[in-house]
């Protein structure tokens, strides 16, 4: 298994900007081979918002397969609204049989 995770944060003024950048990242995950389950987290505090991604995949060839054919064509998403940058940071993880260490 491997996971791609990413999250979009920025001021809580950008909420609708992050809810459109996390939809279209949903949707271009959707009916994708190899994918297990996709799902999106909040985390608000008075200031700041962040959406984050995370997204199961049954190996890392999935993903990057995914990151090739579909992902790389919609990198669209504007860098910054209402003058307040919106940053982008993603991680990604593998699997390990914790009784292998």
């Amino acid at each position: 298994m491997f996971i791609s995770q990413v999250t979009f944060e920025s001021v809580t003024t950008n909420e609708d900007t992050l809810k459109k950048i996390i939809k279209k990242k949903t949707a271009a995950a959707a009916n994708v081979a190899g994918l297990l389950s996709s799902e999106c987290w909040v985390s608000k505090t008075p200031e700041k918002i962040g959406y984050t991604h995370v997204i199961k995949w049954e190996s890392q060839e999935h993903f990057q397969a995914w990151m090739r054919d579909i992902h790389s064509k919609e990198h669209s998403a504007k860098d910054e609204q209402n003058g307040s940058p919106i940053t982008k940071t993603a991680c990604r993880y593998e699997l390990v049989d914790i009784h292998s260490l």
